[in-house]
C-alpha cells in the first residue's frame, strides 16, 4: 500500500509530463497552411527500413481522425495507398521534399516511370 506522500509525489509528476507535452504540442504538430488539418513528421528509421513520413488530422495539434499518413515517395504509409489528398496539402508537401504524384493519389502508378517487365497483368476468368 502506497503512502499518501507516495500518491502525492506519483500524481506531480504525471501531472508534470502532462504540462510538458502539452507545452510542446505545438512543436509536434503543425499546420498545414491554409488549412485547419495539422501534421507530424517522422523521420526515417533504417532498421525498421520505413521512410521520412508525415501523418496528417484532421484538426489542429494532431486533433481529430488521422487523415492519411505520406512517405517521402509519395507512397501511402499505414495502409494510405490510394488515397486522393487535396491540392492544398499536395503543394505543402512537394514544397517540403516529398514525391507527390500529378494526381495527387497515394502510392498511385506513373505511366511515365513504368517499365517493361516491372508488372504482370493476370487475367482471372469465373469459374
Amino acid at each position: 500500500m502506497k503512502t499518501f506522500k507516495q500518491y502525492l509525489a506519483e500524481n506531480q509528476r504525471k501531472e508534470a509530463v502532462t504540462k510538458l507535452t502539452t507545452l510542446f504540442e505545438h512543436e509536434v504538430y503543425k499546420r498545414i497552411p491554409g488549412t485547419a488539418n495539422s501534421f507530424r513528421q517522422d523521420p526515417a528509421n533504417t532498421n525498421t527500413q520505413v521512410q521520412r513520413h508525415s501523418h496528417v488530422y484532421a484538426k489542429l495539434n494532431g486533433g481529430g481522425q488521422e487523415l492519411y499518413s505520406v512517405n517521402l515517395s509519395g507512397s501511402g504509409h499505414d495502409g494510405s495507398s490510394g488515397i486522393p489528398i487535396p491540392d492544398t496539402h499536395a503543394a505543402f508537401f512537394r514544397s517540403k521534399g516529398y514525391d507527390i504524384k500529378p494526381d495527387n493519389i497515394l502510392e498511385s502508378l506513373n505511366l511515365e516511370q513504368l517499365q517493361e517487365g516491372m508488372y504482370r497483368l493476370v487475367l482471372l476468368e469465373d469459374a
